[in-house]
């Protein structure tokens, strides 16, 4: 090869390399950074929720006893749409409930009560981008848009299991948070932060079953009032009472998600663990007293439930949730 052939190759090769990073550059210009749909906080108005209230008649003894839809009237705020820079068809869906699940593959609410869901894309906890959506894309959205126009958030379906028939036969929900939609484009990103576009808040009710028992007060609680950070322990107690319309023989369990030691954690706003809680109740006329007993009721019976805190760290208000089931022996 000649002195003149070697300068023509490297010529050539120079050139190529040129054009591969002229090409390199381009792509990089061009790329846009995926974004999630969050909700708005601002002056304009308050943050997207979906508060939903449980309510119905059951349907069956145990097992699958109830159905219930969350619609879009549940919904209410704002959204922030993000950088609005992605096309309605960029768009991915996770529809996320956020309990712990079963191994029969259910969501735990109780030791007693268990539920599935589905979303309008079939399976929740799953991504899906079968749906174009227009709202926080770059197709005219604003930055900040009702919740509500996320229309493809909704119907989200809830089916309820118990396994043991509650002698109150009442299903009671405590204020609880549910988990989200997630609204993400350009990419499936999200559900690990659990960034959530519309947080879905259950804010009580109940599945009423026909009733041969009766309790009062359905909701009980138990306010230890301001109690000094530092003290040793601190004991309140409140009644309940069941009326039967015929002897029923039954098992009074308190359940809640325990720390390793049995006791329910009570936490701030933020949710931080301000104090623990260690829950009995109480057979007047025998005198057991646990986390879970067994007892008769003739006619008519008053417990007592107890709450006694310790561990006591924490400022401001803490609080926690529990539930009483009464089943049947």
């Amino acid at each position: 090869m000649s002195r003149t052939d070697k300068i023509k190759y490297c010529t050539v090769w120079g050139l190529g390399l040129l054009i591969g990073l002229l090409a390199i550059r381009s792509a990089v210009a061009d790329y846009v950074p995926p974004y999630n749909v969050r909700p708005y906080y601002g002056i304009e108005g308050s943050p997207a929720i979906s508060n939903v209230r449980i309510s119905g008649q059951a349907t069956a003894d145990k097992d699958l006893i109830a159905t219930f839809t969350i619609l879009a009237s549940t919904v209410s705020g704002l959204v922030n749409c993000g950088p609005r820079n992605q096309p309605p068809g960029a768009a991915y869906h996770y529809t996320m409930i956020d309990l712990p699940r079963e191994s029969n593959g259910r969501f735990r609410i109780n030791e007693n009560l268990s539920m599935s869901a589905s979303s309008k894309f079939g399976a929740v906890n799953t991504w899906t981008d079968t749906i174009s959506s227009t709202v926080c894309s770059n197709q005219n959205s604003k930055a900040n848009e009702p919740a509500e126009k996320l229309t493809n958030a909704y119907p989200i379906k809830l089916f309820f299991y118990v396994k043991h028939r509650p002698i109150d036969n009442l299903v009671t929900f405590p204020s609880m948070p549910l988990g989200g939609y997630i609204r993400a484009f350009g990419a499936q990103i999200g559900e690990t932060g659990k960034v959530y576009a519309i947080p879905i808040v259950l804010t009580g009710g109940t599945i009423s079953l026909d009733t041969a028992c009766t309790v009062s007060p359905q909701s009980l609680t138990i306010d230890h009032g301001g109690v000094p950070r530092g003290l040793t322990s601190h004991r309140m107690s409140a009644p309940i009472t069941y009326t039967c319309d015929t002897p029923v023989k039954a098992t009074f369990t308190l359940s809640y998600e325990a720390d390793g030691n049995g006791a329910l954690p009570l936490k701030d706003s933020s949710g931080r663990v301000g104090a623990v809680s260690k829950l009995t109740i109480t057979d007047p006329q025998t005198g057991a007293s646990a986390r879970s007993i067994h007892a008769e009721i003739q006619t008519s019976k008053t417990f007592t439930v107890s709450s006694e805190l310790s561990q006591i760290t924490g400022s401001g208000l803490v609080s926690g949730n529990a539930w009483l089931i009464a089943t049947h022996d």
